[in-house]
């Protein structure tokens, strides 16, 4: 099997241009805990204009499939997203209050 599933933080996403056009996306997510790491995620197709969606430091949930490819001897390794999700604000800033959290309710 070979899927991932993985929450990180939001840094940031840097953008490639293939020779026939074609946006590729690698969104940076960070992840905490005793050693944090900035993991890259390749974005294609419909995924790219989820990635353009996250906002710096939004908890963002990512699945997809690892994978690589062997270009001149050497074997590249990546990890390509299949559905991203934010699941949270960005880290500090207190989410606006729904309208039914304000006010009292007659019932």
């Amino acid at each position: 099997m070979n899927k991932f599933e993985i929450r990180g933080t939001f840094e940031r996403t840097e953008t490639f241009v293939t020779k026939a056009g074609k946006e590729i996306i690698t969104l940076i997510l960070g992840t905490d805990g005793q050693y944090p790491q900035l993991v890259p995620i390749k974005c294609f197709g419909r995924m790219v204009d989820s990635a353009k969606e996250c906002a710096k430091g939004d908890m963002v949930e990512v699945t997809g499939r690892l994978g690589g490819r062997d270009w001149n001897g050497k074997v590249y390794g990546e990890a390509v997203a299949e559905t991203i999700e934010v699941v949270g604000g960005k880290q500090g800033e207190k989410q606006p209050e729904s309208p039914a959290d304000s006010e009292d309710l007659p019932f």
